[in-house]
């Protein structure tokens, strides 16, 4: 029991010596009507010296009379008290019970497992104008709410579900139901606890469309970000996104995770962001790039990485973008990372590049048909490509029937 509903010893005091006062008065006054009536037909009886000696008989034990009952009434009052302690805290208690119960909003019911309503809070009519006994309504809620879980309720023992629930005479709220199962030594009840959930989903609603206003807003940024890096280079117009569709794609037959996908998508539409440092002669030049106009092209990972790094994206795109051009022996760049040091989503957006680009016109040269760009990635499996990924794009392709179109 909560230490804040127990009698103090000052009231158990108190209580026991106004218990004894009363029982010892009681009993004195009881033991005097009784030796008074005694006394009176004594005289009647008695021979005249018999009866004169009674007085100073009783006078003499009076001192042995007053402490028995002294005794009775401090012993009787001791079981008074700690029947009263008891009683009383079972009232605080149940007082404090009631204040409780009409306070909270929660409909709360006990049903039998008949469907008889045992019990139902003051919510119950606060809130739905219901008088207390108006078993129909309960019922009701029985039958639609807690019967048809009853069988996996006893297996259970509890449960908490979401529902639409209208009762008589409302209009239907949704309301999050806690069941439980309350055992008696002679019968078993259900306990419901309804909670409207009406302000909840409301704002769980704005919350959803904030995100998607959110998200939208956030794939205008990124599309943006993508037209302006195209946008300096002709020939690869639309590159990006073929990137991202069949790095998201290659993902996707690899089961790895939404959340990484997403990562990949976003970073395939902004893999090439850092071209926009590349004078864009050196973009569309129609022959082979000297020494130094090719370092300046594969600068564009570095570049990337140092636009995106400060953008709070949900996943590691900038961190994609950078080793997008890794390869699993060492060979690639910026940084000549192997095997298991390449995030699995750069290693993916490597195979998704080079195989768009490939099949892709370049003013260097024609594009290739898309067998001989699987072929590449297949020559170069677990050499320059990780295995399983040029396993799962060539399925992508061969079995799966993906096009770029």
């Amino acid at each position: 029991m909560n230490d804040n509903l127990k009698i103090t010893p000052r009231e158990n005091l108190r209580h026991f010596f106004v218990s004894l006062a009363i029982i010892f008065i009681a009993l004195t006054i009881i033991t005097g009507i009784i030796l008074t009536l005694l006394y009176s037909k004594a005289l009647l009886i008695l021979p005249t010296d018999v009866s004169d000696s009674i007085p100073r008989i009783v006078s003499d034990d009076l001192f042995i009379i007053l402490a028995v009952l002294l005794l009775s009434s401090g012993l009787t009052a001791w079981v008074l008290m700690r029947t009263s302690v008891k009683n009383r805290q079972v009232k605080k208690c149940l007082e404090l019970d009631e204040h409780i119960l009409r306070a909270v909003n929660d409909l709360i019911y006990v049903h039998d497992t008949e469907g008889k309503c045992i019990y139902a809070s003051e919510a119950n009519r606060r809130n739905n104008g219901r008088a207390r006994d108006e078993s129909n309504g309960y019922r009701t809620l029985y039958e639609e709410l807690v019967k048809p879980r009853l069988r996996g309720l006893k297996e259970a023992g509890d449960t908490t579900f979401e529902t639409i629930y209208a009762g008589v005479n409302q209009s239907p709220v949704p309301v999050e139901v806690f069941c439980k199962v309350i055992e008696s030594s002679r019968q078993s009840f259900v306990l419901s606890i309804m909670h409207d959930i009406t302000e909840r989903k409301r704002n769980e609603e704005e919350l959803k469309q904030s995100s998607e206003r959110l998200r939208k807003a956030m794939n205008g940024t990124i599309n943006s970000m993508a037209y302006i890096a195209e946008a300096r280079d002709p020939y690869t117009a639309g590159h990006q996104q073929r990137v991202a569709r069949l790095a998201t794609a290659i993902a996707r037959e690899l089961n790895i995770s939404e959340e990484q996908i997403e990562g990949i998508r976003v970073a395939g539409i902004l893999h090439d962001i850092g071209k926009i440092s590349v004078p864009a002669e050196i973009l569309s030049k129609p022959g082979c790039l000297r020494k130094n106009e090719f370092n300046l092209v594969k600068d564009h990972s570095e570049v990337g990485y140092s636009l995106l790094k400060a953008i709070d994206f949900a996943q590691p795109v900038a961190q994609i973008v950078l080793q997008h051009h890794e390869r699993m022996d060492g060979s690639g760049y910026p940084n000549g990372l192997t095997g298991d040091k390449i995030m699995v989503e750069a290693r993916i957006m490597g195979i998704a590049d080079v195989i768009e680009s490939m099949s892709s016109h370049r003013p260097y040269r024609p594009a290739y048909n898309i067998d001989k760009a699987l072929l590449e990635i297949v020559m170069q499996k677990g050499i320059l490509y990780d295995a399983e990924i040029v396993d799962a794009c060539v399925r992508l392709f061969n079995e799966k029937g993906f096009t770029f179109n």
